[in-house]
């Protein structure tokens, strides 16, 4: 529902409901016949034009505002019989001027008194509401004297059917209704609840149309001519209007910018987007630069680096209507264990952001438990935790660009299948909010779901085309029929399962075990200023694939690597420990002897 709807409905409802509660978006700003209000401006205007002359706004600070010459404040409320709601020693001010009834057993007791008389026909706005009463627990007596004081305001007086006159009503300005006691508007047919939204995409034109001349942009004088506006509409998807208003303010305490850095640097304190930044020759190079770090597997390479593009060129998602809040990319690695799925999304992360860092890991296997999802967007209020906030919010609200890894999906969807529904949020809308109601966006995000389905039921093969075929077949029916949730797959993308293949090139475990030596190799020069080389490279790299199972795939290449190299390696440097000072600038040799490795310095 728009603001516009809410108002409208507003209008329609006033006086027919006694009470409507406004919540949502209550503290904006908003564009009403080209003129800007807060919120108990607006509603003054509204029941205005509904009829009502006696409109009275009201909060704890600055008491009663507006016309109050018709308000009896001097007369205590009828107390009926069988009804119990003494207000103790309540005094009601002997006055008639606007300030009045600051105390809330006042205001209640003048509210039940106006609204019991049927000849008036008086709107009350009560602003700041969620502030009134005591919330997560039982209500204090004097809370539940002043609930029954408005309930019967509401209830003690039977309408009018055949006029045409509104009768007198309480609008209620909060927050969340949830603020408010439950037993007040649970069930009440007197009550009516609406929600006022952030401004829709009509809505933030108009209100962009408004603060045009505002913004103080580089090259562009009024960004309302700009052949870019509809862009920046929609580049301001889910802002509030008072936010494109503290935009405009942004634009004229900073440096000359364009509105697109302007944007980064409002949301996310950041004046440069990595996505911007990526330069055209750079990309031309990524195929090569990723497979540097993933061997062997090219295809997935090449699914990469045509979504990458895309996001490059600004066509993401440019068939939908909220193209803006898509993440850039999203893919579903699967394939067997050790074959490169996460060092792809590392290699990413480095890519497009120049830090491995920004790939952001969550281990789907600690999330298998029941409600274990709370965790990503936090506890809900009154349970341990709640002011921690979410692992995946607080993560990616602290690094905005980032790769998302969720590292094999499968131990976490079935076990606790309340997480995919987080997943569809984030795939469908590019956001999500929070235990604390705050909204983290993930429209500069590369979202990646890795898995291991199949890893136990494919075939090792070479036919690198049956595999992909088989793993793609694997998963579909895994959503499809064992978790029953095709739409996860579809918000994902079918043509976005990357298949990864088997390594059985035996070049590509030899290449795998080169590209790891070299860390290895800057390592030791780092930390001791010696230079490790290999004598005879092949008998090198026979010695340590002799003690991996390729078949499991880069992992186990890994740990061949750790016990046949840096284990002796280790043992040797502790050997030599009181002349590893001297040793500055040798060079030390691996040498594979007798089936066996040894070292010499030279």
């Amino acid at each position: 529902m728009s603001i516009t709807n809410a108002f409208n409905r507003i209008k329609r409802e006033a006086g027919i409901k006694r009470c409507i509660i406004v919540e949502g978006n209550v503290s904006d700003i908003y564009l009403i016949d080209r003129e800007l209000m807060e919120i108990k401006g607006s509603l003054n205007r509204m029941l205005g034009e509904c009829g009502y002359t006696d409109i009275v706004t009201w909060d704890r600070i600055a008491g009663i505002q507006g016309d109050v010459k018709s308000l009896v404040l001097t007369e205590e409320p009828e107390q009926q019989d069988g009804d119990d709601y003494d207000l103790g020693d309540v005094e009601i001010p002997e006055t008639t001027a606007t300030g009045a009834c600051k105390d809330l057993g006042d205001m209640f007791a003048l509210v039940h008194r106006t609204m019991s008389d049927p000849e008036k026909h008086t709107a009350f706005i009560l602003d700041w509401s969620e502030y009134l009463f005591s919330t997560g627990g039982q209500l204090d007596p004097q809370d539940r004297q002043y609930l029954t004081l408005l309930g019967k305001a509401l209830r003690d007086n039977i309408p009018r059917y055949r006029s045409k006159e509104r009768q007198s009503t309480v609008i209620i300005v909060a927050n969340k209704a949830s603020m408010l006691p439950l037993s007040f508007y649970s069930g009440n047919p007197e009550v009516s609840i609406i929600t006022l939204t952030k401004p829709d995409m009509d809505e933030r034109r108009s209100m962009l149309k408004k603060v045009a001349t505002g913004f103080l942009l580089k090259d562009e004088d009024d960004i309302s001519d700009s052949r870019k506006f509809e862009d920046y509409v929609d580049m301001l998807n889910d802002f509030t209007n008072r936010e494109i208003i503290q935009m405009a303010n942004m634009s004229r305490t900073e440096e000359t910018m364009t509105f697109e850095k302007l944007f980064y640097l409002f949301r996310y304190g950041e004046k440069e987007n990595p996505w911007e930044k990526l330069d055209p020759e750079k990309v031309k190079k990524m195929k090569k630069i990723l497979r540097e770090r993933v061997i062997g597997q090219d295809q997935a390479i090449d699914h990469v680096f045509d979504t990458i593009v895309k996001a490059f060129m600004g066509v993401t998602g440019m068939h939908k209507s909220s193209s803006r809040s898509m993440p850039k990319g999203v893919f579903f690695f699967v394939g067997p264990t050790g074959v490169g799925k996460t060092e792809l999304s590392k290699a990413l992360a480095k890519f497009l952001f120049g830090d491995e860092s920004a790939c952001i890991r969550f281990d789907m296997s600690e999330y298998s438990q029941e409600n274990s999802d709370q965790k990503l967007i936090g506890a809900p209020p009154g349970y341990v935790g709640f002011e921690e906030g979410g692992q995946l919010t607080n993560a990616i609200r602290e690094k905005p660009f980032s790769v998302v890894l969720f590292d094999e999906i499968e131990k976490a969807a079935k076990p606790n299948p309340r997480i995919l529904d987080i997943f569809l949020q984030i795939l469908e809308d590019g956001r999500l909010t929070d235990n604390r109601g705050e909204t983290t966006y993930f429209s500069d995000t590369v979202i990646i779901f890795t898995s291991n389905l199949g890893a136990s039921e494919v075939q090792n093969s070479s036919d690198s085309a049956r595999v992909s075929e088989e793993f793609t077949h694997i998963v579909k029916d895994y959503f499809d029929n064992e978790l029953k949730r095709p739409e996860i797959l579809g918000r994902i993308g079918y043509e976005n399962i990357v298949p990864f293949n088997f390594i059985n090139d035996p070049s590509f475990a030899q290449n795998i075990l080169k590209s790891k030596i070299k860390p290895v190799q800057i390592g030791i020069r780092e930390k001791y200023g010696i230079e490790l080389k290999i004598r005879n490279e092949q008998s090198f790299c026979d010695y340590i694939l002799a003690g991996a199972d390729v078949a499991k795939g880069g992992r186990d290449i890994l740990n061949a690597l750790d016990s046949r190299l840096l284990t002796p390696l280790a043992k040797h440097l502790f050997d030599n420990y009181e002349d590893l000072d001297r040793m500055k600038g040798a060079v030390l040799y691996a040498i594979v002897k007798d089936d066996d490795l040894e070292f010499e310095f030279d």
